[in-house]
Protein backbone atom coordinates (compact mmCIF):
# COMPACT_ATOMS: atom_id res chain seq x y z
CA UNK A 1 0.00 0.00 0.00
CA UNK A 2 2.85 2.44 0.38
CA UNK A 3 4.18 1.90 -2.67
CA UNK A 4 0.72 2.23 -4.31
CA UNK A 5 0.40 5.71 -2.40
CA UNK A 6 3.49 6.78 -3.55
CA UNK A 7 2.35 6.20 -7.55
CA UNK A 8 -1.18 8.59 -6.88
CA UNK A 9 0.82 10.94 -5.56
CA UNK A 10 3.33 11.19 -8.28
CA UNK A 11 0.61 11.33 -10.35
CA UNK A 12 -0.88 13.84 -8.40
CA UNK A 13 2.28 16.24 -9.37
CA UNK A 14 1.72 15.32 -13.07
CA UNK A 15 4.23 12.09 -13.17
CA UNK A 16 1.29 9.25 -15.02
CA UNK A 17 4.16 6.76 -15.69
CA UNK A 18 3.72 4.38 -13.61
CA UNK A 19 0.53 4.66 -12.52
CA UNK A 20 -0.75 4.70 -15.75
CA UNK A 21 1.21 1.87 -16.76
CA UNK A 22 -0.06 0.27 -13.40
CA UNK A 23 -3.71 0.44 -14.68
CA UNK A 24 -3.63 0.26 -18.42
CA UNK A 25 -0.61 -2.61 -19.10
CA UNK A 26 -1.40 -5.92 -20.30
CA UNK A 27 -0.28 -7.12 -16.68
CA UNK A 28 -2.13 -4.39 -14.76
CA UNK A 29 -5.13 -4.29 -12.40
CA UNK A 30 -7.24 -3.60 -15.73
CA UNK A 31 -6.84 -7.05 -17.19
CA UNK A 32 -6.06 -8.84 -13.62
CA UNK A 33 -8.78 -7.82 -11.21
CA UNK A 34 -11.78 -9.65 -12.31
CA UNK A 35 -14.34 -6.82 -10.71
CA UNK A 36 -13.01 -4.22 -12.38
CA UNK A 37 -12.63 -5.83 -15.63
CA UNK A 38 -16.50 -6.59 -15.75
CA UNK A 39 -17.14 -2.96 -14.59
CA UNK A 40 -15.14 -1.60 -17.26
CA UNK A 41 -16.99 -4.19 -20.25
CA UNK A 42 -20.14 -3.44 -18.82
CA UNK A 43 -19.66 0.57 -19.01
CA UNK A 44 -17.88 0.22 -22.66
CA UNK A 45 -20.64 -2.03 -23.67
CA UNK A 46 -22.91 0.57 -22.48
CA UNK A 47 -21.63 3.51 -24.42
CA UNK A 48 -20.80 0.97 -27.72
CA UNK A 49 -24.56 0.19 -27.88
CA UNK A 50 -25.62 4.00 -28.52
CA UNK A 51 -25.30 5.39 -31.76
CA UNK A 52 -23.65 8.73 -32.30
CA UNK A 53 -25.87 11.03 -34.31
CA UNK A 54 -25.68 15.12 -35.24
CA UNK A 55 -28.43 16.98 -33.71
CA UNK A 56 -29.14 20.77 -34.29
CA UNK A 57 -30.60 23.68 -32.70
CA UNK A 58 -33.58 23.81 -31.65
CA UNK A 59 -35.74 26.48 -34.50
CA UNK A 60 -36.71 28.61 -31.44
CA UNK A 61 -32.85 29.49 -30.68
CA UNK A 62 -31.44 32.78 -30.94
CA UNK A 63 -29.94 33.40 -34.55
CA UNK A 64 -31.82 29.90 -35.66
CA UNK A 65 -31.39 29.18 -40.01
CA UNK A 66 -32.51 25.74 -41.09
CA UNK A 67 -30.10 26.22 -43.86
CA UNK A 68 -27.13 26.91 -42.12
CA UNK A 69 -28.18 23.97 -39.47
CA UNK A 70 -28.41 21.74 -42.33
CA UNK A 71 -24.96 22.85 -44.01
CA UNK A 72 -23.20 22.17 -40.74
CA UNK A 73 -24.89 18.91 -39.40
CA UNK A 74 -24.01 17.62 -43.41
CA UNK A 75 -20.55 18.51 -42.75
CA UNK A 76 -19.89 17.04 -39.08
CA UNK A 77 -21.96 13.78 -40.52
CA UNK A 78 -19.05 13.37 -43.41
CA UNK A 79 -16.44 14.38 -40.96
CA UNK A 80 -17.03 11.49 -38.39
CA UNK A 81 -18.13 9.34 -41.45
CA UNK A 82 -15.04 9.45 -42.84
CA UNK A 83 -13.11 9.11 -39.50
CA UNK A 84 -11.54 5.78 -39.36
CA UNK A 85 -11.27 4.91 -36.04
CA UNK A 86 -14.27 6.74 -34.36
CA UNK A 87 -15.54 4.09 -32.08
CA UNK A 88 -12.22 3.22 -30.51
CA UNK A 89 -12.25 6.63 -30.29
CA UNK A 90 -14.70 7.24 -28.40
CA UNK A 91 -14.08 4.39 -26.05
CA UNK A 92 -10.87 5.31 -25.19
CA UNK A 93 -12.26 8.76 -24.00
CA UNK A 94 -14.83 6.51 -21.78
CA UNK A 95 -11.85 5.37 -20.04
CA UNK A 96 -10.83 8.59 -18.95
CA UNK A 97 -14.21 7.10 -16.30
CA UNK A 98 -11.39 4.79 -15.09
CA UNK A 99 -8.09 6.26 -15.75
CA UNK A 100 -8.74 9.84 -14.88
CA UNK A 101 -8.14 11.52 -18.46
CA UNK A 102 -7.89 10.43 -21.78
CA UNK A 103 -5.98 12.29 -24.66
CA UNK A 104 -7.09 11.55 -28.38
CA UNK A 105 -4.70 13.54 -31.29
CA UNK A 106 -6.73 14.53 -34.20
CA UNK A 107 -5.86 13.70 -37.87
CA UNK A 108 -7.36 16.82 -39.92
CA UNK A 109 -7.29 16.82 -43.34
CA UNK A 110 -7.28 19.98 -45.65
CA UNK A 111 -10.73 20.52 -45.71
CA UNK A 112 -11.46 19.94 -41.63
CA UNK A 113 -12.64 16.38 -42.03
CA UNK A 114 -11.73 13.88 -40.00
CA UNK A 115 -9.14 11.45 -41.12
CA UNK A 116 -8.78 9.36 -37.43
CA UNK A 117 -8.74 10.27 -34.19
CA UNK A 118 -5.34 8.80 -32.46
CA UNK A 119 -5.48 7.72 -29.05
CA UNK A 120 -2.79 8.35 -26.83
CA UNK A 121 -1.11 6.32 -24.32
CA UNK A 122 -1.46 8.13 -20.79
CA UNK A 123 1.83 6.58 -19.85
CA UNK A 124 3.31 8.81 -22.06
CA UNK A 125 1.59 12.06 -21.06
CA UNK A 126 3.20 14.42 -17.79
CA UNK A 127 0.97 17.22 -16.61
CA UNK A 128 2.09 20.51 -15.28
CA UNK A 129 0.81 19.62 -11.49
CA UNK A 130 -3.17 20.04 -11.46
CA UNK A 131 -3.04 22.46 -14.48
CA UNK A 132 -4.57 21.08 -17.62
CA UNK A 133 -0.81 21.71 -19.34
CA UNK A 134 0.65 18.75 -21.10
CA UNK A 135 3.98 17.70 -22.42
CA UNK A 136 4.50 14.33 -24.34
CA UNK A 137 7.10 11.78 -22.33
CA UNK A 138 8.04 9.01 -25.46
CA UNK A 139 9.99 6.86 -23.17
CA UNK A 140 7.61 7.38 -19.77
CA UNK A 141 10.38 8.30 -17.80
CA UNK A 142 9.98 8.95 -14.01
CA UNK A 143 10.20 12.82 -14.91
CA UNK A 144 8.65 15.97 -14.46
CA UNK A 145 6.44 18.28 -16.73
CA UNK A 146 9.72 21.01 -15.96
CA UNK A 147 12.23 18.92 -17.82
CA UNK A 148 10.57 18.62 -20.78
CA UNK A 149 11.61 20.72 -23.51
CA UNK A 150 9.60 23.26 -25.42
CA UNK A 151 8.88 21.27 -28.59
CA UNK A 152 7.44 18.12 -26.36
CA UNK A 153 5.27 20.73 -25.08
CA UNK A 154 1.64 20.16 -26.23
CA UNK A 155 -0.72 22.90 -26.95
CA UNK A 156 -4.72 22.79 -26.85
CA UNK A 157 -4.76 22.19 -31.00
CA UNK A 158 -2.44 18.72 -30.30
CA UNK A 159 -4.81 17.40 -28.43
CA UNK A 160 -8.72 16.19 -27.64
CA UNK A 161 -8.71 15.94 -23.80
CA UNK A 162 -11.08 14.07 -21.32
CA UNK A 163 -10.74 14.81 -17.79
CA UNK A 164 -11.92 12.87 -15.01
CA UNK A 165 -11.21 13.93 -11.29
CA UNK A 166 -12.81 11.02 -9.62
CA UNK A 167 -11.65 8.15 -11.13
CA UNK A 168 -12.29 4.58 -10.23
CA UNK A 169 -9.20 3.12 -10.95
CA UNK A 170 -8.03 4.68 -7.78
CA UNK A 171 -10.37 2.93 -5.77
CA UNK A 172 -9.59 -0.30 -8.01
CA UNK A 173 -5.69 0.12 -7.27
CA UNK A 174 -6.47 0.08 -3.40
CA UNK A 175 -9.12 -2.93 -3.71
CA UNK A 176 -6.33 -4.85 -5.87
CA UNK A 177 -3.19 -4.16 -3.33
CA UNK A 178 -5.58 -5.07 -0.30
CA UNK A 179 -7.41 -8.19 -1.66
CA UNK A 180 -3.93 -9.75 -3.04
CA UNK A 181 -2.72 -9.63 0.43
CA UNK A 182 -6.21 -10.78 1.98
CA UNK A 183 -5.93 -13.81 -0.66
CA UNK A 184 -2.34 -14.49 -0.27
CA UNK A 185 -2.80 -14.88 3.83
CA UNK A 186 -6.08 -16.99 3.10
CA UNK A 187 -3.54 -19.38 0.66
CA UNK A 188 -1.52 -19.61 4.18
CA UNK A 189 -4.41 -19.93 6.50
CA UNK A 190 -5.79 -22.81 3.93
CA UNK A 191 -2.48 -24.57 3.26
CA UNK A 192 -2.23 -24.34 7.52
CA UNK A 193 -5.84 -25.66 8.41
CA UNK A 194 -7.02 -26.87 5.02
CA UNK A 195 -6.05 -30.40 6.62
CA UNK A 196 -6.49 -29.91 10.06
CA UNK A 197 -2.25 -30.33 11.60
CA UNK A 198 -2.49 -33.95 13.56
CA UNK A 199 -0.21 -34.01 16.58
CA UNK A 200 0.64 -37.47 18.02
CA UNK A 201 1.27 -37.90 22.03
CA UNK A 202 3.84 -40.87 22.62
CA UNK A 203 3.27 -43.78 25.56
CA UNK A 204 4.91 -42.72 28.62
CA UNK A 205 7.08 -45.51 28.61
CA UNK A 206 9.52 -45.79 25.23
CA UNK A 207 12.06 -48.03 25.81
CA UNK A 208 15.15 -46.24 25.18
CA UNK A 209 16.38 -46.01 22.02
CA UNK A 210 12.84 -46.60 20.31
CA UNK A 211 11.92 -43.04 20.08
CA UNK A 212 13.30 -42.28 16.19
CA UNK A 213 11.39 -45.35 15.32
CA UNK A 214 8.24 -44.20 17.12
CA UNK A 215 8.49 -40.93 15.92
CA UNK A 216 8.72 -42.46 12.24
CA UNK A 217 5.50 -44.79 12.79
CA UNK A 218 3.49 -41.56 13.99
CA UNK A 219 5.04 -39.57 11.02
CA UNK A 220 3.83 -42.20 8.55
CA UNK A 221 -0.03 -42.30 10.26
CA UNK A 222 -0.20 -38.64 10.15
CA UNK A 223 1.21 -38.37 6.77
CA UNK A 224 -1.08 -41.21 5.43
CA UNK A 225 -4.15 -40.32 7.47
CA UNK A 226 -4.59 -43.77 9.42
CA UNK A 227 -2.28 -46.41 10.43
CA UNK A 228 -1.73 -48.27 14.03
CA UNK A 229 0.21 -46.49 16.58
CA UNK A 230 1.37 -48.15 19.90
CA UNK A 231 -0.51 -48.43 22.75
CA UNK A 232 -1.11 -45.52 25.24
CA UNK A 233 -0.77 -42.87 21.94
CA UNK A 234 -2.93 -39.94 21.63
CA UNK A 235 -4.04 -37.79 18.60
CA UNK A 236 -4.84 -34.39 18.81
CA UNK A 237 -5.97 -31.91 15.70
CA UNK A 238 -6.17 -27.87 15.44
CA UNK A 239 -9.67 -28.10 13.76
CA UNK A 240 -11.15 -25.81 15.82
CA UNK A 241 -9.60 -22.49 14.05
CA UNK A 242 -10.76 -23.94 10.49
CA UNK A 243 -14.58 -21.81 10.85
CA UNK A 244 -12.54 -18.33 12.08
CA UNK A 245 -10.91 -17.43 8.82
CA UNK A 246 -11.68 -13.69 8.22
CA UNK A 247 -10.64 -13.08 5.10
CA UNK A 248 -13.89 -14.02 3.08
CA UNK A 249 -15.88 -11.06 4.63
CA UNK A 250 -12.83 -9.13 4.11
CA UNK A 251 -12.83 -9.51 0.37
CA UNK A 252 -16.82 -8.86 0.08
CA UNK A 253 -16.63 -6.04 1.82
CA UNK A 254 -13.02 -4.88 -0.98
CA UNK A 255 -15.25 -6.10 -3.63
CA UNK A 256 -18.46 -3.69 -2.72
CA UNK A 257 -16.38 -0.94 -2.56
CA UNK A 258 -15.27 -1.15 -6.09
CA UNK A 259 -18.58 -2.09 -7.68
CA UNK A 260 -20.27 0.56 -5.52
CA UNK A 261 -17.77 3.32 -7.32
CA UNK A 262 -18.05 1.46 -10.56
CA UNK A 263 -21.90 1.02 -11.26
CA UNK A 264 -23.53 3.07 -8.67
CA UNK A 265 -24.99 -0.21 -6.57
CA UNK A 266 -24.27 -3.86 -6.04
CA UNK A 267 -26.93 -5.22 -6.55
CA UNK A 268 -27.01 -6.63 -10.29
CA UNK A 269 -23.45 -6.83 -10.21
CA UNK A 270 -23.16 -9.55 -6.97
CA UNK A 271 -26.51 -11.07 -7.25
CA UNK A 272 -27.29 -9.65 -3.77
CA UNK A 273 -30.81 -10.42 -2.34
CA UNK A 274 -33.25 -8.41 -3.73
CA UNK A 275 -32.17 -8.34 -7.05
CA UNK A 276 -34.67 -8.19 -9.56
CA UNK A 277 -37.22 -6.97 -7.38
CA UNK A 278 -37.53 -2.89 -6.95
CA UNK A 279 -34.21 -2.69 -5.71
CA UNK A 280 -32.53 -4.38 -8.10
CA UNK A 281 -35.07 -1.99 -10.72
CA UNK A 282 -33.24 0.84 -8.86
CA UNK A 283 -29.82 -0.14 -9.99
CA UNK A 284 -30.33 -0.90 -13.60
CA UNK A 285 -31.90 2.61 -13.25
CA UNK A 286 -28.82 3.77 -11.62
CA UNK A 287 -26.57 2.01 -14.24
CA UNK A 288 -28.51 3.75 -17.18
CA UNK A 289 -27.74 7.13 -16.10
CA UNK A 290 -24.38 6.43 -15.05
CA UNK A 291 -23.88 5.55 -18.63
CA UNK A 292 -26.05 8.29 -20.59
CA UNK A 293 -23.92 10.79 -18.16
CA UNK A 294 -20.71 9.56 -19.60
CA UNK A 295 -21.93 9.39 -22.70
CA UNK A 296 -22.77 12.98 -22.49
CA UNK A 297 -18.87 13.63 -21.61
CA UNK A 298 -17.65 11.79 -23.74
CA UNK A 299 -18.56 13.80 -26.29
CA UNK A 300 -17.89 17.32 -24.81
CA UNK A 301 -14.45 17.82 -25.60
CA UNK A 302 -15.25 17.07 -29.53
CA UNK A 303 -17.50 19.72 -29.69
CA UNK A 304 -15.30 22.34 -27.57
CA UNK A 305 -12.10 20.54 -29.43
CA UNK A 306 -12.61 19.93 -32.68
CA UNK A 307 -16.10 20.97 -33.71
CA UNK A 308 -15.66 24.70 -32.70
CA UNK A 309 -12.61 24.80 -34.71
CA UNK A 310 -13.47 22.97 -37.85
CA UNK A 311 -16.94 24.60 -37.91
CA UNK A 312 -15.79 28.48 -37.68
CA UNK A 313 -13.00 27.22 -40.59
CA UNK A 314 -15.86 26.26 -42.54
CA UNK A 315 -18.55 29.03 -42.05
CA UNK A 316 -16.76 31.61 -40.88
CA UNK A 317 -18.27 34.58 -38.77
CA UNK A 318 -21.70 32.09 -38.31
CA UNK A 319 -23.01 30.86 -35.03
CA UNK A 320 -22.31 26.74 -34.31
CA UNK A 321 -25.78 24.93 -34.79
CA UNK A 322 -25.03 21.46 -34.85
CA UNK A 323 -22.91 18.82 -32.76
CA UNK A 324 -22.51 15.34 -31.90
CA UNK A 325 -24.19 13.29 -29.55
CA UNK A 326 -24.62 9.78 -28.58
CA UNK A 327 -28.02 8.29 -27.75
CA UNK A 328 -29.57 4.92 -27.47
CA UNK A 329 -31.65 3.52 -30.19
CA UNK A 330 -35.14 3.53 -30.64
CA UNK A 331 -36.33 -0.09 -31.19
CA UNK A 332 -39.47 -0.63 -32.21
CA UNK A 333 -41.45 -4.06 -32.55
CA UNK A 334 -43.64 -4.59 -35.92
CA UNK A 335 -46.48 -5.08 -33.91
CA UNK A 336 -46.33 -1.58 -31.80
CA UNK A 337 -45.92 -0.30 -35.91
CA UNK A 338 -49.05 -1.65 -37.24
CA UNK A 339 -50.37 -0.68 -33.78
CA UNK A 340 -49.25 2.98 -35.04
CA UNK A 341 -50.76 2.48 -38.21
CA UNK A 342 -54.00 0.94 -37.16
CA UNK A 343 -54.18 3.89 -34.60
CA UNK A 344 -53.79 6.71 -37.19
CA UNK A 345 -55.57 5.05 -40.08
CA UNK A 346 -58.84 4.95 -37.25
CA UNK A 347 -58.39 8.72 -36.50
CA UNK A 348 -59.29 9.20 -39.97
CA UNK A 349 -55.13 9.88 -41.06
CA UNK A 350 -54.09 7.91 -45.08
CA UNK A 351 -50.72 6.23 -43.86
CA UNK A 352 -48.75 5.94 -47.25
CA UNK A 353 -47.92 2.17 -48.31
CA UNK A 354 -44.88 2.58 -49.21
CA UNK A 355 -44.15 3.53 -45.55
CA UNK A 356 -46.47 0.52 -44.26
CA UNK A 357 -44.24 -1.73 -45.85
CA UNK A 358 -40.92 -0.50 -44.66
CA UNK A 359 -42.15 -0.25 -40.88
CA UNK A 360 -43.87 -3.62 -40.99
CA UNK A 361 -42.14 -6.44 -43.55
CA UNK A 362 -45.80 -6.71 -45.11
CA UNK A 363 -46.33 -6.44 -48.72
CA UNK A 364 -49.57 -4.30 -49.10
CA UNK A 365 -51.82 -3.04 -51.77
CA UNK A 366 -54.35 -0.08 -51.77
CA UNK A 367 -58.05 -1.17 -51.69
CA UNK A 368 -60.60 0.76 -52.72
CA UNK A 369 -62.85 3.24 -50.30
CA UNK A 370 -66.33 2.34 -49.18
CA UNK A 371 -69.54 4.39 -48.60
CA UNK A 372 -69.06 4.37 -44.83
CA UNK A 373 -65.90 6.52 -44.97
CA UNK A 374 -63.13 3.91 -44.27
CA UNK A 375 -59.49 4.57 -46.32
CA UNK A 376 -57.80 2.13 -48.01
CA UNK A 377 -55.06 1.98 -45.87
CA UNK A 378 -56.90 1.78 -42.58
CA UNK A 379 -58.24 -1.77 -43.82
CA UNK A 380 -55.16 -2.95 -45.41
CA UNK A 381 -53.30 -1.87 -42.62
CA UNK A 382 -55.54 -3.65 -40.13
CA UNK A 383 -55.69 -6.46 -41.93
CA UNK A 384 -51.60 -6.56 -42.11
CA UNK A 385 -52.33 -6.25 -38.10
CA UNK A 386 -53.87 -10.06 -38.70
CA UNK A 387 -50.36 -11.39 -38.94
CA UNK A 388 -49.26 -10.10 -35.48
CA UNK A 389 -52.48 -10.38 -33.06
CA UNK A 390 -55.72 -11.20 -33.98
CA UNK A 391 -57.15 -10.34 -30.77
CA UNK A 392 -55.26 -7.63 -30.26
CA UNK A 393 -55.82 -5.86 -33.40
CA UNK A 394 -59.60 -6.54 -32.61
CA UNK A 395 -59.51 -5.43 -28.68
CA UNK A 396 -57.81 -2.07 -30.71
CA UNK A 397 -60.48 -1.71 -33.25
CA UNK A 398 -63.43 -1.77 -30.73
CA UNK A 399 -61.40 0.50 -28.24
CA UNK A 400 -61.05 3.06 -31.69
CA UNK A 401 -64.85 2.75 -32.93
CA UNK A 402 -66.31 3.03 -29.16
CA UNK A 403 -63.60 6.15 -29.15
CA UNK A 404 -65.82 7.49 -32.38
CA UNK A 405 -69.40 6.96 -30.82
CA UNK A 406 -68.60 8.81 -27.47
CA UNK A 407 -67.37 11.77 -28.67
CA UNK A 408 -69.77 12.31 -31.96
CA UNK A 409 -67.26 11.88 -34.49
CA UNK A 410 -69.41 8.51 -35.98
CA UNK A 411 -72.88 7.69 -36.00
CA UNK A 412 -73.44 4.17 -34.50
CA UNK A 413 -74.96 2.25 -37.27
CA UNK A 414 -72.08 3.30 -39.20
CA UNK A 415 -69.38 2.83 -36.26
CA UNK A 416 -70.62 -0.85 -36.12
CA UNK A 417 -70.42 -1.13 -39.76
CA UNK A 418 -66.87 -0.20 -39.57
CA UNK A 419 -66.13 -2.63 -37.17
CA UNK A 420 -68.12 -5.39 -39.00
CA UNK A 421 -65.67 -5.21 -42.42
CA UNK A 422 -62.75 -4.72 -40.32
CA UNK A 423 -63.15 -7.89 -37.90
CA UNK A 424 -63.59 -9.87 -41.06
CA UNK A 425 -61.11 -8.68 -42.63
CA UNK A 426 -58.92 -9.67 -39.79
CA UNK A 427 -60.60 -12.48 -37.55
CA UNK A 428 -63.10 -14.26 -39.41
CA UNK A 429 -63.06 -17.28 -37.13
CA UNK A 430 -63.01 -15.32 -33.49
CA UNK A 431 -65.87 -12.91 -34.11
CA UNK A 432 -69.76 -13.47 -33.82
CA UNK A 433 -71.63 -11.58 -36.64
CA UNK A 434 -74.58 -11.53 -34.11
CA UNK A 435 -72.75 -10.67 -30.88
CA UNK A 436 -71.33 -7.47 -32.26
CA UNK A 437 -73.35 -5.00 -30.67
CA UNK A 438 -72.54 -6.51 -27.43
CA UNK A 439 -68.68 -6.59 -27.82
CA UNK A 440 -69.27 -2.95 -29.07
CA UNK A 441 -71.18 -1.76 -25.98
CA UNK A 442 -69.28 -3.46 -24.14
CA UNK A 443 -66.29 -1.25 -25.32
CA UNK A 444 -68.02 1.48 -25.33
CA UNK A 445 -68.52 1.00 -21.36
CA UNK A 446 -64.89 0.66 -21.12
CA UNK A 447 -64.23 3.42 -23.05
CA UNK A 448 -66.09 5.77 -21.15
CA UNK A 449 -64.50 4.76 -17.94
CA UNK A 450 -61.10 5.08 -19.19
CA UNK A 451 -62.17 8.36 -20.25
CA UNK A 452 -63.45 9.09 -16.73
CA UNK A 453 -59.91 7.96 -15.10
Amino acid sequence: MPRAVSLMEDAQRGNMAELQWLYAAETGIEATDADLMVIIERTLSGIGALDWQIMTAREDALGFDRVLADEQAAFLRESYTQCANLDAALEHLAMARFRGFSHLQPWIKDDWTLDRLEPLNQWNMLRNGTADEWAWNPRADATGYASMPPELRLTPDDYILLNNRRPVNRIGLIKYVRANVAEKDWDGFVEMYGLPPCFIIMPEAVPDGKENEYAEMAQQAADAGSGALPAGSDVKTLSDVRGTQPFQPRLEWLQKQLVLAGTGGILTMLSAPGAGTLAGGAHSSTWNEIVLNLAYKVTRPLHSQYETRALAARFPGRRKLAWIELRATQEKSVEDSINSIVKLAGAGYEVDAEQVERETGYKVRRMSNNQHGMSNVQVGATAAFKAVSPQVAAETIFKEVARKILDGSVPFETALYQATVLLEKLTPDMIDAGDLERQLAEAMVKAAADATA
